[in-house]
């Protein structure tokens, strides 16, 4: 296969993979890219998840670089600097990073502005502390003035600031210990699992200033590192014995549909046997008629209602029920927000004004008064944290989900999925026994709630805070829907949306007016996510498995059936790895080489031939489906 056709096949799009340079000095270790540098290690450990230099445009996306210069050495010590532009010139950044065998790494960076003041959110250096074997575990901060306090990284997660007005932080990862200074600007820390990254964020400038302010003058910042300890603790993650392959006491979480309007399918809808159809909608929508029509043709009918603010509550919510009952759909969970809760506002205000959506339960009882009444969120956990239900007053929670908050790259995407453990775990906490369900959980952003909107991605890229992202069509948006469905293990999660019928976050192709490689033209009928998301309906409500001994960057899912254990075992890395059942099963692999059959026949699962086998070799972003009796011991 050409290179160019296995990247779309993966990814959806020829723009290349990041490139991440592995660099070791002494016991030092880090990956290197113009971008940032990653999984900061000492002897084998990762003390720093990264270091960054983004800068912010008004809407918190990140600004494309442009490269000036670039000068790398690497020997004994590692020396890297680098200059780059960002907004046409607009600004000009001189980087220099310097890293020795001894634990020393320093990062200095110098921002200009060029022709005039420069509009930022934010512009500067972010250092990402990890959440494995950090979480809860204690922090030592020092402040500007030079006082210092004990405290810990927060175990739950925190919708506020834990730790503020930083010069200094210490910590241990195991038997390895780090401390890093900051210079140059005040900085504070943020619990990033909000967003569903998988670390805690020191940045600046404090959240307290504006949002938007400009850079006049040359800015200089600084981040110095130390890193230390003495034996290695952990292992590599590589399997050396069968998985092994045990019932637990939940059942696998329904998987429902979600829909608003632009994402009808143009013709007939292959069956997927979803539980519910999840509907987003408001009253000035003129296709309101054409999606209840849709609707009715699923078990459960799930409503998210968003209300203009100039629009009485009762009188909006009453002109939605009317138009669903004209097509016979009474719906059985409803959630209604005003459209000024689909933004996000700090926890200490200011927030809106007008009805609170704790204040919005009444309204929708009475023009629903058949239906279950939710709380929460319509965009990320992060507002749902912030501006915590009431479950008193209401039948169940919701959020959705999102990875491109704050890096589009595969890397980031990826280690999202270490936070979603901890997310739902925080979410089960606020439910306080009410059911949890999640809405849209995709790698696109379905609403912005940090910005005026999404971002356009006309040319089908890696990008923060895009609606529409390429490799929802490929084989990644196929296994890391697997790793969602993975993450929900021991969590209260009882039903949860892993795409729409059609469009941004569709299960089939459509036509759109953006370029989707491998599909235009092609006579495609499906995309390689509709098989797990139709796999994951087959095995919703019966009793769920567990896999464990796994490799590193490997996930499962699965559930035993009235005739089988049926397993999703999902590879979620660029490399090639095993798996190794404790018995022969009967496996289907999806990848490159299979992506064709695939995605032109939305049977493919249970159509194609499948191979008797207890070893199962994993291409990278392959998923493969797995049918047999393992013993429960």
């Amino acid at each position: 296969m050409a290179n160019a056709d296995a990247f779309v096949v993966i990814y959806g799009t020829t723009e290349p993979v990041q490139k991440l340079r592995q660099i070791s000095v002494g016991s030092l270790s880090f990956l290197y890219s113009q971008d940032g540098l990653r999984r900061i290690s000492w002897q084998g450990t990762e003390l720093v998840r990264a270091i960054a230099w983004p800068i912010r445009d008004e809407n918190w996306g990140t600004y494309p670089a442009v490269i000036v210069d670039e000068r790398v050495e690497h020997g004994d010590r590692f020396e890297a600097r680098l200059r780059f532009t960002v907004g046409d010139g607009r600004l000009e950044c001189d980087l220099a990073i310097r890293a020795t065998a001894s634990g020393e790494l320093a990062a200095d960076l110098t921002m200009t502005p060029r022709g005039g003041a420069f509009s930022t959110n934010r512009a500067g250096f972010t250092v990402l502390h990890p959440i494995k074997g950090v979480a809860g575990q204690p922090l030592r901060v020092t402040h500007p003035d030079g006082s210092a306090e004990e405290t810990s990284f927060p175990e739950r997660i925190q919708p506020d600031q834990p730790v503020k007005n930083i010069r200094g932080l210490a910590y241990c990862v195991g038997v390895q210990s780090v401390e890093i200074g900051f210079e140059g600007e005040i900085f504070e820390m943020e619990d990033q699992r909000n967003w569903s990254d998988a670390s805690y964020k020191t940045y600046c400038v404090p959240l307290v200033h504006p949002f938007t302010y400009d850079i006049v003058e040359p800015v200089r910042q600084s981040v110095r590192i130390t890193l230390s300890g003495s034996g290695r603790i952990g292992s590599d993650g590589a399997q050396s014995d069968p998985v092994s392959v045990n019932a637990t006491s939940r059942a696998a979480p329904k998987i429902g549909l979600a829909l608003e309007s632009g994402w009808l399918p143009s013709g007939a809808m292959p069956e997927l046997g979803a539980s519910a159809i999840l509907l987003r909608t408001a009253p000035d929508a003129d296709d309101l008629p054409q999606l209840a029509r849709f609707c009715a043709g699923f078990d459960e009918v799930d409503l998210e209602i968003v209300l203009p603010d100039d629009l009485p509550v009762s009188a909006g919510l009453a002109k939605i029920a009317t138009a669903l009952a004209a097509e016979g759909v009474a719906p059985s969970r409803v959630i209604a927000l005003r459209e000024a809760y689909l933004g996000s506002h700090q926890p200490a205000g200011p927030w809106p004004e007008g009805l609170t959506p704790n204040e919005m339960f009444g309204a929708v009882r009475t023009a629903f008064p058949g239906a279950l009444v939710g709380g929460g969120m319509m965009t990320n956990f992060t507002e749902l944290n912030r501006c915590r239900p009431d479950t008193t007053r209401c039948d169940y929670i919701t959020h959705g989900l999102t990875p491109l908050v704050h890096a589009g790259d595969d890397l980031s995407v990826l280690e999202t999925l270490e936070a979603l453990p901890q997310i739902f775990a925080s979410a089960g906490a606020l439910a306080h026994g009410r059911p949890y369900r999640l809405g849209l959980a995709s790698i696109g952003m379905r609403t912005n709630p940090y910005g005026a909107a999404v971002a356009d991605n006309p040319a089908q890229i890696r990008r923060t805070m895009a609606r529409v992202d390429p490799r929802h069509r490929g084989l990644f948006g196929a296994a890391f829907a697997a790793g969602i469905l993975a993450a929900t293990e021991g969590s209260t999660v009882e039903a949860l949306c892993l795409a729409a019928p059609a469009g941004p976050f569709g299960l089939i192709p459509e036509p759109a007016a953006y370029p989707q490689a491998g599909y235009d033209g092609k006579g495609r009928a499906v995309y390689p996510l509709f098989h797990v998301v139709r796999e994951a309906c087959n095995l919703a409500g019966h009793p769920r498995l567990s896999v464990e001994g796994l490799p590193h960057g490997t996930v499962g899912f699965g559930a035993q059936t009235r005739d089988a254990h049926r397993l999703m075992l999902a590879n979620l890395s660029d490399e090639q790895c095993a798996v190794t059942l404790p018995v022969r099963a009967f496996v289907l692999r999806m990848d490159a080489g299979t992506f064709d059959d695939a995605t032109r026949n939305a049977d493919w699962l249970a159509t194609a031939p499948r191979t008797q086998t207890a070893d199962i070799e994993l291409p990278p972003f392959s998923v493969a489906f797995v049918e047999g009796t393992f013993s429960s011991d």
